[in-house]
Formats: C-alpha cells, sequence, structure tokens
C-alpha cells in the first residue's frame, strides 16, 4: 500500500511538471513518466489519458515501449488503447505516402513578425523570442529549440546571433519567405525516394530560423531544417560570418538538396549500431550519395570540390582513424575549418565508400537497400573495393 502511495505521489508529479512546461517538447518525458506511475499506482484510467497526451499532443511515438511494457498490462485492456494504436499506426501508413508529406514553413513567418518587433525594441529580446517564438511555434520548430539548445547556447545565444549578424539577416528575408515555393520540386524528391527503396517513409519536413546550429536534422516529428544557413543570393553579405559559416552558407536554390539529405537520415533507422568513425562517415556519407541520387545533388558539393587532387591524401589519412571510437576529426568538427582544408570531410569519405558500392552492383536497387540496412561496416567497406580503386590510383 505504501507503495502504490508513492507511485501515485510520483505520477502527479511528473503530471504537474508537464502542465508547468511551456514546450511541447519538454512536456512529452513528463507524460510518459506520469503513465508509468500511474500504471503502477494501479490507476490505468490516469496512465492511458497521460499516455494519449503523450503521443497526440507531444509526440510520443516508442509503440514498442507502449505494447510491451509489463505496467501498462492492466491499460492495455481498454478499448481506447486499441484506438491509440490504430491512431498510430493510421500516422505511420501515411507517412508511406510521398504526397501526404507535411511541408511547414509557417515558423518562418512567425520569425520575421517577432523579429520585427525585435529591430523597434531590443530591451527584452530574449523573452521575446523564447515566449512569442519557440513557445508559439509548432511542435517542430520547439523540438529543434530543445534539441540544439545546447549548439545555440540556449535562447540566449539565439539572440546574440541575431545581434551580431543584422546585415545577413536582412539580406535573406526574401528567400526564407519563398520557401512554401519548394514544395513541388520536394514532392519530386520524395517521389524518386520511393523509386529506388519502397520501404522509405515521410514523415514532416519543417522550415524553421535555427540560429545557425545545423542545416538539418532529424527528431520524431520529422526533419527540421534550418532555413537561416541556406538562403543566400549572389549579393548575400559575409562579413559578419565566420570562416566556417562563410564555408557552409548555402544558395536558397540549394536547399531542396539538403531536404533530401535528411530524408535519408530518416530511413537509416535499421542500419547496425557502432561507435567506430567508419560508422558515422558511411551514415552521413550516404545520405549524401542518395541525396544526390535523388535530388540531382549533394548537399555537401564543396567537399568533392576540394577533394579533387586530394583523395589518395585523405583516404590514407582517414584509414589512421577509421576504427577507433571517435569522429571529432572528421565530423561535425567545424572548428578546424581552415582556408585549405575544409571540416567534416568524413562525410566525403563516406559518399565515396557507397559510391564505390553502387556503381559496382548490378543490382541498384537492391545496393541501397544494401546500404540502408548495413549490418557490418567493415564488411561493407571491404565489398565497396574503395581502397583498391584509390589506393591504386584511380580517382
Amino acid at each position: 500500500m505504501g507503495e502504490a502511495k508513492q507511485y501515485k505521489a510520483a505520477a502527479r508529479n511528473y503530471h504537474a511538471e508537464g502542465e508547468a512546461r511551456r514546450i511541447l517538447a519538454y512536456k512529452r518525458q513528463p507524460a510518459v513518466n506520469a503513465t508509468y506511475f500511474y500504471a503502477m499506482a494501479q490507476m490505468p484510467d490516469s496512465a492511458l489519458v497521460s499516455l494519449e497526451k503523450a503521443v497526440k499532443l507531444y509526440g510520443f511515438s516508442n509503440k514498442n515501449w507502449i505494447e510491451s511494457e509489463p505496467a501498462l498490462a492492466a491499460v492495455r485492456k481498454y478499448q481506447a488503447y486499441s484506438h491509440l494504436l490504430r491512431y498510430m499506426f493510421d500516422k505511420e501508413n501515411a507517412q508511406r505516402d510521398p504526397d501526404r508529406v507535411a511541408v511547414i514553413t509557417s515558423d518562418i513567418a512567425l520569425f520575421w513578425k517577432v523579429y520585427d518587433r525585435y529591430k523597434k525594441d531590443s530591451s527584452n529580446a530574449q523573452k521575446l523570442f523564447l515566449t512569442e517564438y519557440f513557445e508559439k511555434g509548432t511542435p517542430d520548430l520547439q523540438e529543434y529549440y530543445r534539441i540544439k539548445t545546447p549548439n545555440i547556447g540556449g535562447i540566449k545565444g539565439f539572440v546574440h546571433n541575431l545581434k551580431i549578424m543584422p546585415e545577413y539577416y536582412a539580406s535573406i528575408r526574401a528567400n526564407t519567405e519563398q520557401v512554401s515555393t519548394l514544395e513541388d520540386s520536394l514532392r519530386v524528391i520524395f517521389r524518386n525516394l520511393k523509386h529506388w527503396y519502397e520501404p522509405a517513409t515521410f514523415p514532416s519536413v519543417a522550415f524553421v530560423i535555427g540560429g545557425w546550429s545545423s542545416g538539418g536534422t532529424v527528431t520524431g516529428y520529422g526533419s527540421i531544417l534550418g532555413v537561416d544557413m541556406q538562403a543566400a543570393s549572389k549579393g548575400t553579405p559575409t562579413h559578419e560570418l565566420n570562416l566556417w559559416q562563410k564555408k557552409n552558407m548555402l544558395p536558397f536554390n540549394e536547399l531542396k538538396h539538403v531536404v533530401a539529405h535528411e530524408l535519408v537520415h530518416v530511413q537509416q533507422n535499421n542500419m547496425a549500431a557502432d561507435t567506430i568513425l567508419l560508422r558515422y562517415a558511411i551514415v552521413e556519407g550516404m545520405a549524401d550519395f542518395i541525396g544526390e541520387l535523388i535530388s540531382g545533388r549533394t548537399a555537401n558539393q564543396r567537399l568533392h570540390v576540394w577533394a579533387v587532387g586530394n583523395e589518395r591524401r585523405v583516404w590514407e589519412e582517414f584509414k589512421k582513424e577509421m576504427y577507433l571510437d571517435r569522429h571529432s576529426n572528421w565530423i561535425a568538427n567545424s572548428s578546424q575549418e581552415t582556408a585549405d582544408r575544409p571540416a567534416d570531410l568524413g562525410y566525403w569519405v563516406g559518399y565515396q565508400i557507397c559510391k564505390a558500392y553502387f556503381d559496382q552492383a548490378a543490382d541498384k536497387k537492391k545496393a541501397l537497400h544494401d546500404m540502408l540496412n548495413i549490418r557490418d561496416y567493415r564488411a561493407f567497406l571491404a565489398q565497396s573495393k574503395l581502397d583498391e580503386k584509390i589506393s591504386g590510383g584511380n580517382k
């Protein structure tokens, strides 16, 4: 009886925590925790209410946990539980249709509305962007903020970035406001992936102004694209940007290739887990390679331009580290960017591995399926014969 009271108290505490949170992404885990402890307190009705909130309002999608967690045994007897599973199944099924993908652009208009207020009065900028942009944005934007807070330095870092780049942001505004015009070209990319990989899924694609932390990321909500990194024009000023930003700023007409890259990441859930550099390079390089296959161009073209004439040197350097449990010299290493050598060369290496595997395959669709379901990265590299190709002198 004492345990039941403790479980009930814990459930209520998690429920209260979720209610107090203003950003949906921060409500999800408290709702799941409340579900568990209500179930442990033998309160299946309350557990089901919390579970429905977690799934329908906050984006919880771990169906395996819902169906296998022993504590939820009593919850699973309710008809409403069956309806919830049907809701999740229908949502998953809809995501298999490339023509039903939600392309979300509303956060861009919201940003500029708040930005205009900020330009008139910047005295409470952090509170303004937190409450009027992130907290009022879509669940996708809120999830982006939750995940990228360490990268952008929280709301303080986000606002600081705006303060030091006024001319840059003014110059990209018109392009960011045209993102919705890309939808037709994105649909073509989605259909192309379906052609190559029939099991493909297509969750939502959301575009946000994200504080220059990453061009794109994949979450439980779908793909989220930071448009502020990829909305440049020919005359966009760059004097406010650091070296890495200058090198990674993309023209607006290349944004669709980043969408393709992130869409490939969505499909990689069946790949084996591993901590070695080789795995990280293949995962990212594959997104570039298949992204190019379905959109016409890789999202990291600058790496390929630089690599001409440097192929063997880069490959030999990579081989020295590829089985180590670190990727800090090859992936997400923007601090190592120099005028003479770009960061993120692991993307280029991974692309070459996947391209070599694909090029020699008789059945190209099977080769693509093999990539997206790799179980052994060392074996995949050996089968690609990339080492023979590069070390043998062929570029």
